[in-house]
């Protein structure tokens, strides 16, 4: 029961993040900040939240990225979620984690994508390390000149069967985010 509540908790997170874009390439607005600068983009937010009889968990999320070029970009992320369990346990687990990720606009909406992530996750017995490669793609559409809406669909290489995935119960990450450019 457990492992089904943390997987609806990962769900939440990965269809409610959000993030913040920049996507002008050049310094139109005349100041003496770097071209480079337009290209950065930062995000985040409050990826899910949720509260039951027994339950409580919340993700934040944040990240920073660089568009190399108008289609290809990429970035660091980083994690924090917290769960607590009230009955008949009552114990919390502060998690967090790193990833890294690449996109690339094949054809106009379709991307790649990939994904390198670093959980390090509470246990009753400490702390455990888990790593996944999550490879995919998706659809991106642009909403008005600076805003956009990603779907995607990613499966996680190192998935086991049977094995301990963390807070992962399928090889298959899906997920939507959106943003707004500065």
């Amino acid at each position: 029961m457990a492992k089904k509540l943390t997987l609806l908790a990962l769900i939440c997170v990965l269809f409610a993040s959000s993030s913040f874009a920049q996507e002008n390439y050049g310094n139109v607005l005349g100041n003496d900040r770097p071209a480079w600068m337009d290209k950065v983009y930062v995000g985040g937010g409050l990826g899910g939240f949720g509260i039951s009889s027994d339950r409580v968990w919340l993700n934040l999320s944040g990240q920073v990225g660089y568009r190399i070029t108008p289609k290809w970009n990429t970035g660091v992320g980083l994690t924090y979620q917290y769960f607590k369990w009230k009955e008949p346990i009552n114990q919390s687990f502060n998690d967090y984690g790193l990833s890294f990720y690449t996109q690339y606009i094949i054809y106009q909406p379709f991307f790649a994508m990939a994904q390198y992530e670093i959980l390090f996750l509470d246990n009753f017995d400490g702390r455990d390390t888990y790593n996944t490669f999550l490879l995919g793609g998706g659809i991106s559409q642009p909403m008005g000149n600076k805003g956009f809406i990603n779907l995607y669909a990613l499966y996680n290489v190192l998935y086991s069967d049977g094995g301990d995935n963390g807070r992962y119960d399928s090889p298959w990450v899906i997920g939507m985010n959106f943003g707004i450019g500065f």
